[in-house]
C-alpha cells in the first residue's frame, strides 16, 4: 500500500485530493497539513512514501520544509516529494525542485493525473512540461563546470520536451525507452539540485 501526507490549507483542494487518492487502489493518505508547522510535526510519525506539498502555506514557503527533508534525507527516512503547481508559476517550481523535489503537478488537473503522478514519483520518475524544460534549457546554458553541464542526451530529451513531445514521443524518436527519457529527466534534476545545495553540504555528502 503506497501511503502518501498532503499539505494544503484550501479544504476543498485538499478534501478533494484526499478523496481522489483514497479512492485509487492501492493508495492510503496517512495525514493532512494545513500549515507547515503541522506538518512539521507529523511527518516523522507518519513517514509516508509520498509528500504532496502545496508552496503558498498560511506560516511559510512549502520550499522551506522540502528543504528541510532533504537536508535529513540520510536520516533513514525520505519521501518522494511532490509540489503543487499552477500554470505560470515556473520558477516557483524550479525552487521547490533546487531544494529537493522530485516533480509536480498542476493544480485541478484530472484525479487520473494526479493518481498517475503519485505513482509515478514513488517508483522515482519526475514528471516534467514543456515550460519547466525550456527554464532548464535557460539554467544550464553555459555552465562552466562540467559536472554542471547537460549530457547530450540529457539536452536531447529536454529540447524535444520543450517542443511539446510527451515522454513516449520523445522515447520513439531519440530510440530509447520511456523509462530511459525518466531515468534522463530525474538526472537533470539531480544536477539542479547539486548545483544549489551549500558547498559545505556537498563536502559532507
Amino acid at each position: 500500500m503506497l501511503s502518501v501526507y498532503l499539505v494544503e490549507d484550501d479544504p476543498l483542494l485538499a478534501r478533494h485530493v484526499l478523496d481522489a487518492l483514497n479512492g485509487a487502489a492501492g493508495i492510503r493518505c496517512v495525514g493532512h497539513a494545513d500549515r507547515l508547522s503541522k506538518a512539521r510535526a507529523e511527518l516523522p510519525e507518519r513517514r509516508p512514501d509520498v509528500l504532496l506539498s502545496d508552496l503558498g502555506l498560511p506560516d511559510g514557503d512549502g520550499t522551506e520544509l522540502i528543504r528541510e527533508l532533504n537536508a535529513h534525507r540520510h536520516a533513514g527516512w525520505h519521501p518522494h516529494i511532490l509540489v503543487f503547481s499552477v500554470f505560470g508559476d515556473e520558477s516557483r517550481v524550479i525552487h521547490a525542485i533546487e531544494a529537493g523535489a522530485d516533480g509536480y503537478f498542476l493544480k485541478g488537473c484530472p484525479d487520473r493525473e494526479l493518481v498517475q503522478a503519485v505513482q509515478c514519483a514513488s517508483h522515482g520518475e519526475s514528471p516534467i512540461s514543456p515550460a519547466i524544460a525550456r527554464y532548464l534549457l535557460k539554467r544550464f546554458d553555459g555552465a562552466r563546470q562540467s559536472a554542471d553541464r547537460l549530457s547530450g542526451a540529457e539536452q536531447a530529451v529536454l529540447k524535444l520536451v520543450a517542443q511539446g513531445y510527451v515522454p513516449e514521443e520523445v522515447a520513439e524518436r531519440l530510440m530509447m525507452t520511456a523509462h530511459g527519457v525518466a531515468t534522463h529527466v530525474r538526472g537533470i534534476y539531480a544536477k539542479l539540485q547539486i548545483r544549489h545545495q551549500p558547498a559545505a553540504m556537498r563536502l559532507a555528502g
